[in-house]
């Protein structure tokens, strides 16, 4: 009768007993589709932890809301200024266009910046422009700041240390600094200079005034540039003088000595040669002036921090100078100097400093040596043009000396107006007040505070703690390592997954008679009790639950692992059943107990088996005296197998109890006898369901499955790891026993493992009436 099952299950369409995937009923996502669909798995981590999600969320908006409330509100001022290139109020002058091709390099942009965010202007606007009391008022400093050495001390300062000349310390220049945010507008000329402050008046004042010291900063190294080269031109000047009226006195001398009124114009060679060098010479000498002048001035700034002679690689250098100084400057707020990225700073700081002096003195050299070449040529010049004065005496000495002289004098008269014109010019420049950098907008006090944005920071805070709880949950989902899905089972175990019965409560359950009535309506016709005469306990136990509420999701469950069991080998079922597990207390009593009733619903006689020797709990629960004999006395000879077989209340289920507990449980399950009473079950019944105990703490399990068609065993979800199921299943594997399956059992489909099972189920099993209450409810 049993083995047409199938068959007429399969003729009645039953729902989820051909379904191949033996895990569930048909309809549900098979293990293929949850494995590709990762968006699906990711919603049941959530659902699952969505308490610690939401509870993260909601802390997230608590401390963004204190925030948000507490926080002192911060102003921010704009000013604007433009950094163009120079235009030069008189384009005669060296100094002028040294000025204007320095303004128009591509690193001059980005050295002007860095210029901006310097230590020396940020002084310069702390002392000059009255904002050091406004911003640090000198008080005494605290127990706790002098304890733990946080009071300013001027004498102590890194900065004055390393750099005198500063009136700031270096934290109140840090402290200023990071008070600014200099940021050039893309594709344009202009810089917002933006300043942080608690109070809206400050904000502005400082933005203006750093605005205004940088461009008068810009104005007084023009006018130092300029300033000394008028120095160098009035030193000219003078010494032109001097030698122009010593000329004249000479030509006059010399014209009375030798009674010269009037020279003929009518030359020879050697007058025209005298003439071509007269002209080399003084072409020669102005170049020799101009030379020097350039190298005095290049020599200077060698003293000075000044750029104005720097060539674009030296220039490359300062721009990163400036860089290195301003991150020197932010960590020496946070680190000592012995902090490796400080001496890293310094080092860096040093070797570029060194590079920018040897590249400099290269120039320096360079003008000299061209100086010097100058020089020297006006030697020669000066040598040749003697040659042929000497040579010209010959010819007309009177003559010849007076020529020279005249020349002499109207080159030194030439030489003298050109000096003069050009000191002339620079005075006018350094008197002017060009610039290149002009302020396009002044700041004004800001009406509301630029910080704390309240609506983004209780987004962010929100945000945050979403963020945080999803990653604690997949965290947690990653550390737990126990068995909670049927994916665990075929992705860890490498097994077949029978059925997932849900978590119910054993006391929650329906009267024997109500159950027994509730039965029949559902159509299990095969469990119609016994007359009372044969059936010495009229109780359900009280686990049965696939007879006292044989609609519920658990009964349904146990439906499921009747069919994976049905159909779990070819050529029919297993009649010998050995249900087990890693450790005690899985549930295999209560899956044996309703696999059993399951079995004879379908039309099968059944007995159930309490091998578990140890700690006995079939009659336990079928609410039968403990000590009556059972398969201890049967395998030891005392009684027969007829004996002690119990006729229950469900007419196809016997029980074979365990009996007495013996010392030896292991070499009992083990014997001779023991296989001869599973050959005799076998012979008499369809199915045999043998409740055992647990694989791991004894080895009964081990010895029984021999005997036996199949294994199957239990797992608790959420709370077996998988290392234990492991190792059970590689104890079973060594005697050769043949695992048919797991049920993973007491598994929580209200939570987010079972979202999508759970919704499945209730839609399925939960009648029409019920929808309504609930919809409307």
């Amino acid at each position: 009768m049993t083995q047409n099952l199938p068959s007429q299950a399969a003729k009645r369409g039953l729902p989820g007993l051909l379904d191949p995937n033996l895990g569930m009923p048909s309809g549900l996502p098979t293990e293929s589709e949850e494995s590709e669909v990762t968006l699906r798995e990711l919603l049941r981590i959530v659902m699952k932890y969505r308490k610690l999600i939401g509870s993260a969320v909601a802390l997230g908006l608590i401390v963004s809301l204190i925030y948000a409330f507490t926080a002192s509100p911060i102003y921010s001022a704009h000013s604007t200024i433009r950094i163009g290139t120079y235009d030069p109020v008189l384009p005669v002058t060296k100094v002028e266009d040294l000025l204007q091709q320095k303004s128009k390099e591509t690193t001059y942009f980005e050295t002007q910046l860095a210029e901006i965010k310097s230590l020396s202007l940020a002084d310069e606007v702390l002392t000059d422009r009255g904002l050091k009391n406004d911003l640090f008022p000198k008080t005494a400093p605290s127990f706790f700041m002098r304890l733990f050495g946080r009071g300013e001390s001027s004498d102590k300062d890194p900065l004055k240390e390393v750099v005198p000349g500063y009136h700031s310390t270096l934290r109140q220049l840090q402290k200023y600094l990071g008070l600014l945010e200099i940021e050039p507008v893309r594709r344009t000329a202009l810089v917002n200079i933006t300043a942080h402050t608690r109070s809206p008046k400050l904000a502005a004042e400082i933005a203006n005034r750093h605005a205004n010291a940088y461009i008068d900063w810009v104005r007084k190294s023009r006018v130092d540039q300029q300033s000394r080269a008028l120095v160098f031109l009035n030193q000219q000047a003078v010494e032109l003088r001097e030698k122009t009226a010593d000329l004249e006195r000479q030509m006059a001398d010399y014209a009375e000595a030798n009674q010269i009124v009037a020279l003929n114009k009518d030359e020879n060679v050697t007058v025209q040669k005298m003439a071509q060098l007269n002209e080399l010479l003084t072409s020669t000498t102005g170049k020799r002036i101009e030379a020097e002048n350039l190298y005095r001035e290049a020599e200077r700034s060698l003293t000075s921090p000044s750029a104005g002679f720097d060539d674009p690689s030296t220039q490359s250098m300062r721009s990163e100078l400036a860089k290195l100084e301003a991150e020197y400057g932010q960590l020496s707020s946070k680190f000592t100097s012995s902090y490796p990225r400080m001496q890293q700073l310094s080092a860096q700081i040093s070797g570029l400093k060194r590079s920018i002096e040897a590249q400099r003195s290269q120039v320096v050299l360079g003008l000299k040596a061209k100086s010097q070449a100058l020089v020297e040529e006006e030697r020669h010049l000066a040598e040749e043009l003697e040659r042929q004065k000497s040579e010209a005496f010959e010819l007309s000495k009177s003559q010849v000396q007076f020529n020279v002289l005249k020349r002499e004098l109207t080159t030194s008269r030439e030489m003298l107006q050109n000096v003069l014109k050009q000191t002339k010019e620079t005075a006018l420049a350094v008197e002017s007040n060009a610039s290149n950098v002009s302020v396009v907008d002044l700041a004004a006090p800001p009406l509301t505070p630029s910080f704390p944005n309240k609506r983004l920071i209780v987004l962010a805070g929100i945000l945050s703690g979403a963020i945080f709880g999803m990653g604690l949950a997949f965290l947690l989902s990653h550390l737990d390592n126990t068995i909670r899905t049927p994916l665990h089972i075929s992705q860890r175990l490498g097994l077949n997954c029978l059925g997932v019965v849900p978590s119910f409560d054993p006391d929650a359950v329906s009267s024997p008679g109500q159950g027994e009535q509730l039965a029949l309506a559902a159509g299990e016709s095969a469990m119609a009790p016994a007359p009372a005469n044969e059936r010495p306990n009229p109780f359900l136990p009280t686990p049965l639950v696939y007879m006292s509420s044989p609609k519920s999701l658990a009964a349904e469950a146990y439906r499921t692992v009747r069919t994976g069991l049905l159909l779990s080998q070819a050529g029919g079922p297993p009649k010998t059943i050995l249900l087990t597990s890693a450790q005690a207390s899985e549930g295999k009593t209560t899956t044996a107990m309703n696999l059993a009733a399951s079995l004879a619903s379908a039309g099968g006689r059944v007995a159930l088996v309490d091998a578990d020797l140890r700690r006995p709990s079939v009659l336990k629960y079928w609410k039968l005296d403990r000590t009556l004999p059972g398969l201890v006395d049967v395998i030891t000879g005392q009684k027969q197998l007829s004996e002690v077989l119990i006729e229950t209340s469900m007419k196809r289920i016997v029980i074979l109890p365990s009996g007495e507990t013996p010392p030896n449980p292991a070499e009992l399950l083990g014997s001779v006898e023991m296989a001869s009473v599973m050959d005799q079950l076998a012979a008499e019944y369809d199915y045999v369901i043998i409740d055992s105990p647990p694989i791991l703490p004894v080895t009964d399990s081990v010895v029984l499955s021999r005997f036996v068609d199949g294994v199957v065993m239990v797992v608790k979800s959420s709370s077996t790891p998988k290392s234990l199921v492991v190792d059970a299943k590689k104890r079973l594997a060594a005697v050769g026993a043949r695992l048919l399956g797991v049920v993973l059992n007491d598994a929580n489909i209200k939570g987010g493992d079972y979202y999508y099972y759970n919704r499945y189920y209730y839609s399925y099993y939960t009648a029409p009436d019920q929808h309504k209450t609930a919809s409307s409810g």
